[in-house]
């Protein structure tokens, strides 16, 4: 099996150029596509060189993550797409093992590669999960604690050392997708703008239809992490995620659930002003 690639750019700067060169030194046969969402920045002059192996597709304005992504899906006709950031860096042999992997599973519909401790897959989100995020009492447990491994544990889950695991969400940082549960699902919800908790309801929507979703850490990826909310500004992105968390929580834990997920933000932001110095 052969898949595409899609990395949706915004305001990446070299990061996209890094991301690129490995992507294509790595895995000569994948279609490669990049999204950019009305970039300001040279990411995408700096990447000129790559047209000739490159798909671009330019919008004029910021669509979001989720419309990107979507937008991808249209312009191939390859059975997965591997969505990327373009913060990620792809080791050799890292996009043919997620292939491998759903060519021989083909109730995946999705499956996550490695790309950091700090974002190994998660449990679906619960109220009491995302009200203990937002008041900085804890995070919902990831595949870390189904390994039975302390996180302060300097034991290695990338590689060949531990096995496949289905999970609720892996990273959407390098998540392998296949195009029949993309289609059953209806896409990315686009109304997650724009970014964040769409990857986390895509994921959803997977599970209630019945697809499974894995974590490979044989397919291991380099991320740097953060840089979607560090160009956006702290304001900016805390709107958006909270914004987006509500959403979620509307969707799918019920009016109840987001009217305290709603509390829970306000409650955390009152807390975290009243201890700053």
């Amino acid at each position: 099996m052969s898949s595409a690639a899609v990395i949706v750019n915004w305001n990446s700067g070299n990061r996209l150029r890094t991301c690129i060169e490995s992507l294509v030194r790595t895995s000569t046969n994948t279609e490669v596509l990049v999204v950019d969402n009305a970039s300001e920045d040279a990411s995408i002059e700096s990447v000129e060189m790559f047209r000739d192996r490159v798909s671009f597709i330019r919008n004029s304005v910021n669509r979001g993550f989720a419309a990107a992504i979507n937008q991808a899906f249209d312009a191939t006709t390859s059975a997965c797409v591997l969505v990327l950031n373009p913060d990620i860096q792809v080791t050799a042999g890292a996009v043919r093992r997620l292939e491998d992997f759903m060519e021989t599973h083909p109730r995946a519909g999705a499956a996550g590669g490695y790309v950091d401790e700090k974002y190994l897959p998660r449990d679906f989100p619960t109220v009491g999960g995302i009200v203990r995020e937002n008041l900085g009492l804890g995070h919902r447990k990831t595949v870390g604690a189904v390994y039975d491994r302390p996180r302060s544990s300097n034991c290695e889950i990338a590689g060949g050392h531990r096995p496949s695991l289905q999970v609720d969400q892996p990273a959407a940082a390098a998540l392998m997708v296949r195009r029949d549960a993309y289609e059953d699902v209806g896409g990315f919800d686009e109304q997650f703008y724009p970014a964040w908790y769409e990857d986390v309801d895509f994921c959803k929507r997977l599970k209630d239809r019945g697809w499974e979703i894995y974590f490979i850490p044989q397919a291991e990826f380099l991320h740097a992490g953060g840089y979607s909310a560090e160009a956006l500004g702290a304001e900016k992105f805390a709107r958006a995620y909270y914004g987006n968390q509500v959403r979620y929580a509307r969707k799918h834990l019920g009016p109840a659930g987001a009217a305290v997920v709603r509390a829970s933000i306000a409650a955390g932001m009152i807390g975290r002003m009243l201890g700053r110095p």
